[in-house]
């Protein structure tokens, strides 16, 4: 059964109704205009000095407005997350960005005549992102923590020492999170009858580790979901739906 976009977080779109179709052109060039290419260059200079942690980037995204999150593309959103996170980190405030803003909007509109268009007062600078604020997520909601041997090189992949509780074959069930904040569970899985496929190396949680809670290691799995269980009799049958899941979001299907 598909639901209203009105019903989920702004980025969780799988089965909402109300964006119409989704085009696809296979020679759709990866940028559109030089300001996409400049976004993209920017991402590691503005997640070096801010979001260091594994779901943080995402998260900032997940908290926009839908204006800034559907306005401008995939990096019109880029950019909307650069700002909150920049301001949110004390690297930039949104009042300073939002000033040199109007400076060179004010500059560009005298390069081409139109002083009068130029406003009389700082009020009327570009008004500064709209975003949610960072969710309090209570550690007692997360699975414990669970130390294990750093890696000698970046990456979210851990080492566990207990073995994975859920093996291929075996049907499973996601509960919706207890809490609001960041989670890799889409909305159209929760309480959904699905079956282990395959079984990924552990990682962190970024549901933890995206509010600055630990790592909080989990098994992951793949988790297949047949279409018209997710998706109800309108969806194409004879398909699967593969969704990759942290054990801490499964429960086994007969409890």
């Amino acid at each position: 059964m598909q639901t209203d976009a009105g019903e989920r977080s702004v980025h969780d779109l799988g089965g909402v109704t109300g964006y119409g179709p989704v085009p696809h052109d296979p020679a759709e060039p990866p940028f559109h205009a030089d300001w996409e290419k400049r976004v993209f260059g920017l991402l590691g200079a503005v997640t070096s000095a801010t979001a260091r942690r594994p779901g943080e980037f995402r998260y900032a995204l997940e908290r926009l407005h839908p204006d800034d999150y559907f306005k401008n593309g995939y990096f019109g959103r880029w950019l909307a997350g650069f700002e909150v996170l920049l301001d949110e980190y004390g690297v930039v405030s949104r009042s300073d960005l939002a000033l040199r803003m109007a400076e060179l909007r004010d500059v560009a509109l005298l390069e081409a005549g139109r002083r009068d268009l130029i406003p009389t007062a700082t009020s009327q600078a570009t008004p500064a992102r709209r975003v949610a604020p960072v969710a309090d997520r209570n550690p007692a909601s997360l699975p414990p923590d669970r130390p294990t041997p750093t890696p000698q090189r970046r990456t979210v992949r851990r080492e566990l020492a207990d073995p994975p509780r859920f093996n291929v074959g075996d049907h499973v069930v996601a509960a919706a999170p207890a809490q609001p904040g960041h989670t890799r569970l889409p909305g159209y899985a929760e309480n959904k009858l699905g079956i282990v496929v395959k079984l990924h190396p552990a990682e962190v949680l970024p549901d933890s580790t995206a509010h600055n809670r630990g790592e909080r290691p989990q098994h992951v799995y793949c988790v297949g979901y047949d279409a018209q269980t997710l998706w109800g009799d309108e969806a194409e049958p004879n398909t699967t739906i593969h969704v990759d899941l942290y054990e801490c979001y499964l429960r086994p299907a007969d409890d």
